[in-house]
């Protein structure tokens, strides 16, 4: 009688397949009821939200998801109604045709704004006469040329000196001096000598422009103003150029 040996790794084998399919069908189980409770719970949140009194208000819900979902539910609902009024006032507007009344006019600022009885007139006498006399009514009118120096403090940086470079191509008729230590007081009689009509002066904190003197020649006035945050030409992006030239 001949005995037939059986090889135990097909049997072993088989059983590896039957549980992966089995696993398969689990998960794919699994999944269909995951869906069929989030389908439940989306029907259960529609359903609570037409039973909602009106003065119930969405920030009154603690849970994070249902707060959201129930904020975006009301603001399509919102958009609907919005959406259906605009369709019924044009088609009344249609029906009506040249009888329909005229389009209400948006509130805006200037429609709103009350007529202010202090503001001055431009075509006023006494103003024309004192822009006249202005003693910088040349620069406006465009019959003085504006000639500027650009200078900075004592001993600056490269940084400093960059910045008074790209300032100067900025401004027309501009032009930068190196000071190598001489004193502002020897610099503005030549500056009045030569027709310079204004003096900036850049000042400098830690090797950074931090600040910028603007003196009229010769007898002022001066202003000072506050520079923080200074970006040089390489270190702007593309995008930040094209909109400040806009």
């Amino acid at each position: 009688m001949d005995i037939t040996e059986v090889p135990t790794n097909q049997g072993s084998k088989s059983k590896k397949k039957k549980s992966k399919k089995s696993l398969k069908a689990n998960t794919k189980v699994k999944n269909v009821e995951v869906e069929e409770e989030r389908s439940a719970a989306v029907e259960k949140m529609t359903e609570s939200a037409a039973a909602f009194p009106p003065t119930f208000s969405v920030s009154e819900i603690k849970n994070k998801q249902r707060r959201h979902f129930m904020f975006m539910k009301l603001k399509q609902e919102k958009r609907k109604q919005k959406l259906q009024l605009k369709k019924k006032r044009r088609k009344e507007r249609e029906a009506l045709g040249d009888k329909a009344p005229p389009k209400e006019v948006p509130k805006t600022i200037e429609n709103q704004r009350v007529f202010d009885e202090t503001t001055v007139d431009p075509e006023d006498e006494e103003v024309a006469f004192d822009e006249g006399t202005d003693e910088f009514s040349a620069y406006f009118n465009g019959l003085t040329n504006p000639k500027v120096l650009i200078t900075t403090s004592d001993r600056p940086r490269g940084r400093t000196m960059r910045f008074c470079e790209q300032l100067a191509s900025v401004i027309p008729n501009a032009h930068v001096y190196y000071r190598r230590g001489l004193a502002l007081k020897r610099i503005i009689p030549q500056c009045v000598a030569r027709n310079f009509t204004y003096l900036i002066v850049v000042n400098e904190d830690r090797q950074v422009p931090n600040g910028l003197v603007l003196c009229h020649l010769p007898d002022g006035p001066t202003a000072h103003f506050k520079v923080s945050s200074v970006r040089l030409r390489k270190e702007m992006k593309a995008s930040e150029i094209n909109s400040s030239l806009q």
